[in-house]
């Protein structure tokens, strides 16, 4: 069937559309930009405000801060790593409001290429200095892992929790439980040393901590890493 763009006007939408595609895939592309030292508030003033938030909203005194939409640009304080579970949304469980979080989300708040670039783009373009990593009890992507572990799985969820269900194997206590705390501990390490970010931490302009969520309470509670 014949088209019914005129040749004139094909050429014209190639035309706009190709610096576009170009400007999004430098801007995206692994490489494309450089992490250094960023302009954002210290890791742990960020840090802080983000307990501050969590205790208003267990105390069921949430200020719900800048909570109507905004196109002003961008600049979160902190990337948020989590579960997809829906009863964990760091913005509602941390009192923050629209542009204040960088959030990446994924069943058992591990991580893939495709978010760690996400992860990276938030240091290197938005300025931000704080990464959490936050597990969550009752977690049903670590429960799998608990259950299935050690056996071969072509599931790349289960490869990313399976370290944390070895590390903890025949620790005292609830096994899912465990298992929890360890894979946030392990991912935010695990994130401390890419080469693209372990600059940064070693030198103290970015700062990645674990953390742990309680369906049952609403606290956040800061894990130990080494």
């Amino acid at each position: 069937m014949a088209s019914k763009w005129s040749p004139d006007l094909r050429t014209r939408l190639v035309r706009a559309i190709v610096p576009i595609a170009t400007f999004a895939t430098l801007g995206f592309a692994p490489g494309a930009w450089c992490l250094q030292a960023t302009n954002g508030p210290a890791a742990a003033v960020v840090l802080q405000q983000l307990l501050d938030g969590n205790a208003r909203y267990t105390a069921d005194k949430a200020a719900h801060p800048d909570s109507r939409p905004s196109d002003a640009a961008q600049h979160p304080s902190a990337v948020i790593l989590s579960c997809s579970d829906s009863r964990v949304p760091p913005e509602i469980l941390f009192d923050q409001g629209v542009g204040s979080l960088f959030v990446v989300r994924a069943a058992g708040n591990t991580y893939d290429q495709l978010a760690l670039e996400s992860i990276e783009y938030a240091v290197a373009q938005l300025g931000t200095t704080l990464i959490v990593v936050m597990g969550h009890d009752q977690c049903g992507a670590v429960k799998a892992a608990v259950g299935e572990y050690p056996r071969p799985t072509n599931s790349a969820m289960l490869k990313n929790i399976y370290p944390a269900v070895a590390q903890t194997k025949g620790q005292p206590g609830d096994a899912v439980a465990n298992a929890v705390s360890e894979s946030a501990v392990l991912t935010a390490e695990k994130l401390a040393r890419d080469p693209r970010l372990a600059a940064m931490v070693a030198g103290g302009q970015l700062k990645i901590v674990a953390a742990r969520y309680s369906l049952a309470t609403g606290a956040v509670t800061i894990l130990q890493t080494k």
